[in-house]
């Protein structure tokens, strides 16, 4: 009988993990890109390993019939709304997904409950019903409590191991929690009490644009204006108020290190500022500049802060993730700042800062079909399963892409008091002793691009500054030159500019 009892509960438990698995996690999968046998059995075993993790879930919560008549239901509606919106809008959960259907009034966020979106709850939860039903009629489990014991002891320790968490808690069904979990710990974050400037920044000039484009993994000797023999920055070879950084040293080779360390008094001699102190944008608002962050990607807990201390921080193709592979793009960052832009509530004194996607991995969709103009194209997610040859070719468009975007965006300023200053987060490694992508610390990730542009009317406003940047252009630079340059770029005076990290003076000692 005992026996009975056990192979009936772990079909149950396989049943649960099956059905699970092909409602739910087969979201985050069914699009992935793969080529050949190989990469399909590798998918296999990453769906394999969710499913596992999903196994000594449901054995947790069905362990008890209590527990489970509780909890079964409240999980089957998160995934259902979860799956929905990741079949019908690629979108999957994050932490800032979160924020934004919080922060939205009620009636935005009600749009979204669709006919469809209910029909498919109301369906997954008779589903759900019915298996309540045979869970506490038919299956029963022995010393129940020490089961449930055992199987989140399993639980809680396979999640923990490195090479499979990441991949675990970024799909449906654990990334609901882990998304919720980011989400409070990103409000934590967020309402650290670090110490204002004490000294206020006076900006001398009434009217002036400074944008800050936040690059992804750019490397520099892929853009052709640092002499790479492709044809990848075309705009940028023919705007003679273009400079180039081409000798930019990234301390960190990963976003969530880099930019913090880029938007604050961070330097190699006090890394700790940037986890203790605010960035520069606290001096700009103290200097009369209205503040806007516009992001093309998660909000990360390093610097989730940051982006909470300007006036304005707007999400672009929310709900996007590292796991969504239609198109991703910065070009849909340009119709909210033209809003921004046109919005007469603003002040004369702006700063922006555009967080793009760039050329982040997976390349593909981080361009546009008009861009491809080097192939073969990368056609597996699966690393080992591409040529070096398709690596260059598609990381290579995604360069020709960010052109095109960084043009654009220079175009909205051409007629105003504006600078414009692009510096990647990091670069990439694209074979450099066989490393490709940015997951492990390689030399190849801390070069990444960087360029600065002055419109003619700040030209002829600030001509030591342009003359100053000329002067400097082919020096090494720690990439913490970023906080004290960006402050004078905005015409401000203040104590907290380090001279020797200012790239608008001609003497400079690094």
């Amino acid at each position: 009988m005992k026996q009975k009892q056990l192979y009936k509960s772990v079909l149950f438990l396989i049943g649960l993990t099956l059905l699970s698995g092909v409602l739910y996690t087969m979201g985050d999968f069914y699009n992935m890109p793969f080529r050949g046998m190989k990469d399909l059995f590798i998918l296999i075993a990453q769906f394999l390993v969710i499913e596992i993790a999903i196994f000594l879930f449901m054995w947790c919560i069905a362990s008890n019939k209590y527990v489970f008549a509780i909890l079964y239901p409240i999980y089957t509606l998160a995934c259902s709304v979860a799956t929905y919106f990741r079949y019908t809008a690629q979108i999957s959960l994050t932490a800032a997904t979160i924020d934004l259907s919080i922060t939205n009034d009620f009636r935005t966020t009600m749009d979204v409950v669709t006919i469809p979106l209910i029909l498919f709850v109301i369906v997954t939860e008779l589903i759900c019903i019915g298996i309540i039903y045979i869970r506490i009629k038919y299956i029963r489990f022995s010393h129940s409590w020490l089961q449930f014991i055992l199987a989140f002891i399993g639980l809680t320790l396979y999640i923990s191991i490195p090479r499979i968490s990441l991949p675990i808690k970024s799909r449906i069904p654990f990334v609901i929690y882990f998304s919720i979990n980011d989400y409070l710990d990103n409000r934590n974050i967020i309402e650290e009490n670090r110490p204002a400037f004490k000294q206020k920044g006076i900006c001398k000039s009434d009217s002036i644009d400074v944008v800050f484009i936040i690059g992804e993994t750019l490397r520099s000797k892929n853009m052709q204006i640092n002499g790479y023999h492709r044809s990848t920055t075309p705009f940028l070879m023919t705007d003679s108020n273009i400079v180039s950084m081409p000798h930019i040293y990234s301390e960190y080779g990963f976003t969530h290190t880099s930019v913090p360390y880029l938007l604050t008094r961070a330097c190699p001699k006090n890394l700790d500022a940037a986890y203790k102190e605010r960035s520069f944008i606290d001096i700009f608002k103290k200097a009369g500049f209205h503040t806007t962050w516009i992001a093309n990607q998660e909000s990360i807990d390093t610097y989730v802060y940051f982006m909470k201390e300007t006036d304005s921080l707007i999400y672009v193709n929310n709900g996007k993730s590292v796991y969504i592979f239609d198109q991703w793009l910065d070009e849909d960052i340009l119709p909210l700042l033209d809003k921004q832009i046109q919005n007469k509530n603003f002040g004369r004194r702006n700063l922006f800062i555009l967080h793009t996607i760039g050329s982040h991995w997976w390349y593909n969709i981080h361009y546009t079909h008009q861009y491809a103009r080097w192939k073969p194209e990368l056609k597996s997610r699966v690393l080992s399963a591409n040529t070096k040859e398709e690596f260059f070719n598609s990381y290579d468009n995604s360069v020709l892409y960010s052109d095109f975007f960084w043009n654009e965006v220079r175009n909205r300023f051409r007629n105003r008091n504006a600078i414009i200053i692009y510096l990647s987060d990091h670069a990439e490694s694209l074979g450099e002793k066989g490393i490709f992508g940015h997951g492990e610390e390689a030399e190849a990730l801390h070069y990444p691009g960087c360029w600065i542009w002055m419109s003619n009317k700040y030209k002829a406003n600030y001509p030591n500054k342009w003359k100053a940047l000329q002067n400097n252009k082919n020096k090494k630079y720690n990439s913490a030159f970023l906080f004290h340059s960006i402050l004078d770029a905005g015409d401000i005076t203040t104590p907290y500019i380090d001279k020797k990290y200012d790239i608008f003076i001609k003497s400079i000692v690094r």
